[in-house]
């Protein structure tokens, strides 16, 4: 019976850990639905020959302003490493060509995700991307619409490009000459640069057919990923993009003094958080400098800059250039800030642009009623007026520019707010299938029990609650059964009779209410916390500071804890027993301890958005003079781990772990040795890192060898050991390969986790309900996971993690380095709930794994499907996609990798059970040949 019982435990599961995470992937579907762009290209026809009914001269009025147009792009370039001390000691050329007026200093404001990707779509386009841009960033795909690039093609101009090869992937025909580098090798500081730079020369005296030129430096962004914003590697950088713009800015000079009109522009892609990384909405991400070099304007701007939009960028220069604005732009242009133009091309400019973004406003339902579309009126007949008065007075201009600009404004930020249209169909499913997960999950399955009138019943509440989710969030009409979307719609199908078959076979929920009344203080104490954590997402700044609530539980636990067994320390029942209150009292001893080590840890690496720029031991140890700092704990946390792996390993096979997981430190300690973080060990040759992490792979490799051997040496009188031998292996190999992805600095918390870990297991082994477990081990990964500097910000993702080893870009394997190095420590908690659970049961490992992974598995879908309503209900908050959004993809990534977690552990649980039953039919068959002799 209760064998059965575990097969239907682990059959559900296994059900569930392919349905939560396919659930999850339709929510994401349908709240970040791919873009559908226009294809429509502009053409010269759509740039206007009439103004209302008085006819204008567009060969006059709207022809090529440059001859050449050069853009230097340079990755992660933030607004202070050219407009703070920074760039004065740095860039000290750039720097004084803004001062004496020869360079303009504009202030870009870049919107999320401040990933590369979308920002070039943003620069050549004119619109803003979608924010799964950020998800599509490590596989672009073509621009198929129109663009800058692509009306200058047209229009005859030839282009070269040299930088970051996401342009060559996004534009395949544009370039006329082109050398790519790749963008996501984040190690390389060099040669990714030098690449670039050999070919200015060329380009500059040698060849003079091409019209525009394109630069796309990536140092700078590696440089931060790696060693963040302070790192003196940064200084060095600067001065080297430094001398590249003095070198071109020479040429430019001579091409404007000979009326070969030249355009030169250097600005940043996005900037940088303080931790180094981004893809978040800090104002170190999206304020970036734009310097221009080569215009007629000469009014200095170095003490209040102009700020412009980022879209702006493919408005103004495809005015520049004289060629169509693209036809997806919903930008405006900026060119007075940077010519003194006459007064009627300034105006028919305005008016081109204005009348280019209306194309797009009018499809908006109401527009007629919105202020911007009278103000867009009320220029166009001003304008009219104007061009209609002989004398053309200038105390009209003023008028008509400021209504134009009023008109543009308006326009742009109606645009940009209705520019994402969710797929509410799919939103409601999703939803709808996550919450019948979770009643799968609590409710008490018997799989005699379901009928066809059950099964119907269900299927028909799944319709009904779909239709009344879809009148709740007044979905607009999609075609769900359209051909691209078949496989979709037959996946949605399936799903939904599997589930409404298993929710017919629930007998009832009376197991989990019961266990809801009969549980105890603290057991409620941990799920009521857990809940509140979830319903808390509902505010942004619960959401931005999470580590805050994580460890404030933490430290009440621990408290909780303390007193706990310091009043039973000193409690007179226990007075005589001495033994008992040595044991309370090094218990007692042990928790003060993790308070003390909670304290520490919380201020290795600052996280969250409000104090994530304080001083942190993790910025103390990365400075140079800190190197000996950083030696000291980097082996500190190595000897750790080897001691608590010598200590917990099986007597036979210590000294080969010994001396493997020895070597293996050496590998960590060389790698981290290679990026300059540590102390050198003299007389070791120059490394690229390569090496010495492919050692690292051999030896677990050898490990895995040593493992096998332990199978063959227990398959027979030990079998029952196989799960806790199998999850110590995947407990060391775990171990192994964060300290090698984790930064030097954060391989402490490897040995802290599980030392952690211990202690609360020591102290609930006895007599604590599973639920307890799970949800206090659920807890000590989220708080590990916050100490590793982690937050709900993109920008705080370690991508240098990705490429520890790699010598080229690989998606799945920069992807599954990426994962392994951010969610280490919530693995390593279940991982450890698991084996300690065995450590407590060890004669019903496949039951334990299967009940375990079932509440482990319910606590963390529970709150996903929590969240995905909150981000539905504030989808029109202001910080839906600065804030709500990046921590939805948190959510989905995590939930997914605990997901594969489960399953792996359901396989472990199997392969048990097949053993135990080939040893119960091998005991019968040696019993029943006994009886015949």
């Amino acid at each position: 019976m209760e064998s059965n019982e575990m097969d239907k435990n682990i059959i559900i599961l296994s059900y569930i850990v392919f349905v939560g995470p396919l659930s999850i992937v339709l929510f994401l579907y349908g709240f970040f639905p791919l873009m559908h762009c226009d294809n429509t290209i502009a053409t010269q026809d759509d740039i206007p020959k009439f103004i209302e009914n008085t006819r204008v001269k567009i060969d006059t009025l709207y022809e090529p302003i440059a001859k050449r147009l050069i853009v230097m792009i340079i990755d992660a370039l933030r607004w202070d490493f050219i407009k703070g001390s920074v760039g004065k000691i740095a860039m000290p050329i750039t720097s004084s060509l803004i001062a004496n007026s020869s360079a303009y200093l504009l202030q870009t404001k870049v919107q999320p995700p401040t990933v590369t990707m979308p920002r070039i779509k943003a620069i050549t386009t004119g619109m803003i991307p979608s924010f799964i841009d950020v998800a599509l960033n490590f596989g672009s795909k073509p621009v198929t619409g129109d663009s800058l690039l692509f009306q200058a093609k047209k229009a005859g101009y030839k282009s070269v490009f040299y930088g970051d090869d996401t342009w060559i992937t996004l534009f395949p025909s544009i370039f006329d000459r082109y050398d790519g580098t790749t963008s996501f090798f984040v190690t390389d500081f060099t040669e990714v640069d030098d690449n670039v730079t050999r070919h200015i020369h060329e380009e500059l005296y040698n060849n003079n057919d091409w019209s525009i030129m394109i630069l796309h430096y990536l140092g700078l962004d590696h440089i931060g990923h790696v060693h963040g914003p302070f790192s003196p590697l940064i200084k060095t950088k600067l001065k080297e993009m430094d001398n590249v713009i003095a070198k071109i800015q020479i040429k430019v000079q001579k091409w404007n003094q000979n009326n070969d009109s030249t355009v030169f522009i250097i600005c940043g892609d996005h900037g940088m958080k303080d931790s180094g990384g981004h893809g978040g909405s800090t104002v170190s991400e999206t304020t970036v400098p734009f310097v221009i070099i080569g215009t007629e304007n000469h009014q200095n701007y170095i003490k209040d800059p102009i700020e412009i939009s980022q879209i702006d960028i493919a408005s103004t220069l495809s005015v520049i250039l004289g060629v169509p604005i693209p036809y997806s732009n919903i930008g405006t242009i900026f060119l007075d800030a940077l010519y003194n133009l006459p007064i009627s091309k300034k105006l028919f400019i305005l008016y081109y642009n204005s009348k280019q973004v209306f194309n797009h406003f009018q499809k908006l339902v109401g527009y007629e009623s919105k202020y911007a579309y009278h103000k867009y009126l009320e220029a166009i007949k001003l304008h009219n007026a104007w061009l209609n008065t002989k004398d053309h007075p200038d105390d009209m201009t003023d008028d008509i520019i400021l209504s134009y600009k009023s008109a543009l404004k308006g326009m742009k930020e109606i645009l940009i707010s209705s520019i994402v249209k969710y797929d509410f169909q799919i939103i409601t499913i999703a939803i709808i299938f996550l919450c019948q997960i979770i009643c799968i999950l609590v409710g008490e399955i018997s799989f005699k029990s379901a009928s066809l009138k059950g099964v119907v019943f269900f299927i028909s509440l799944n319709v009904l609650l779909w239709l009344i989710g879809n009148c709740f969030w007044k979905y607009e009409n999609t075609a769900l059964l359209h051909t691209s979307n078949l496989i979709i719609t037959l996946c949605i199908i399936i799903v939904s009779i599997i589930n409404s078959y298993l929710l017919a076979n629930i007998r009832s929920f009376s197991i989990f209410r019961s266990k809801i009344i009969k549980s105890e203080m603290g057991e409620w104490l941990l799920s009521f916390g857990t809940l509140i954590h979830a319903i808390s997402f509902i505010g942004t700044s619960f959401v931005e500071e999470e580590h805050q609530t994580w460890y404030f539980y933490w430290v009440t636990v621990l408290v909780l804890l303390l007193y706990n067994f310091l009043s039973k320390c000193f409690a007179r029942e226990f007075s005589q027993s001495h033994y008992q209150g040595n044991l309370y009292a090094q218990i007692s001893i042990k928790l003060f301890l993790l308070l003390i080590g909670h304290r520490i840890l919380r201020k290795l690496n600052s996280t969250g958005d409000k104090y994530a720029h304080l001083p942190d031991i993790a910025g103390f140890l990365i400075k140079q003079e800190s190197r000996l700092g950083m030696t000291i704990v980097l082996i500190a946390g190595l000897a750790l781990l080897m001691w608590i792996d010598f200590i917990h390993e099986n007597k036979t096979h210590k000294k080969l772990s010994l001396v493997l997981n020895f070597i293996i430190s050496i590998c960590i300690y060389l790698r981290h040795m290679h990026n300059n973080r540590v102390a050198k060990i003299p007389f070791y040759p120059p490394t690229r890192g390569i090496f010495e992490v492919q050692i690292f792979w051999f030896l677990l490799v050898m490990n895995l060898a040593k493992y096998i051997y332990e199978l063959i040496c227990i398959r027979r009188r030990y079998s029952r050991f196989f799960p806790k031998v199998s999850l110590y292996f995947i407990l060391q190999t775990w171990t192994m390969i964060a300290a090698m992805l984790h930064q030097p600095h954060s391989v402490i918390l490897l040995p802290f986790q599980i030392i952690f870990s211990s202690v609360i297991y020591e102290i609930i082994k006895n007599n604590i309900t599973q639920n307890i477990w799970v949800l206090l081990y659920t807890w000590i990964g989220n708080v590990f996971y916050f100490y590793q500097g982690n937050s709900n910000s993109l920008a705080t993702v370690d991508v240098a993690a990705g490429y520890v080893g790699v010598q080229s870009y690989m998606p799945f394997i920069n992807g599954s380095l990426l994962i392994i190095n951010t969610y280490a420590a919530p693995l390593l908690s279940y991982f450890l709930l698991i084996y300690h659970a065995i450590l407590q049961h060890p004669h019903n490992t496949c039951e334990t794994i299967a009940r375990i992974s079932k509440i482990y598995i319910t606590w963390r879908l529970l709150p996903v499907c929590i969240y995905t309503i909150i981000i539905s209900i504030q989808r029109h908050h202001l910080f839906v996609w600065s804030v709500f959004s990046p921590k939805l993809l948190y959510e989905a990534v995590h939930s997914t990798v605990i997901c594969s977690a489960v399953f792996i552990m359901l396989i472990l649980a199997t392969v048990q059970k097949a053993i135990n039953n080939c040893n119960r039919r091998s005991y019968l068959d040696f019993s029943f040949s006994l009886s015949i002799k």
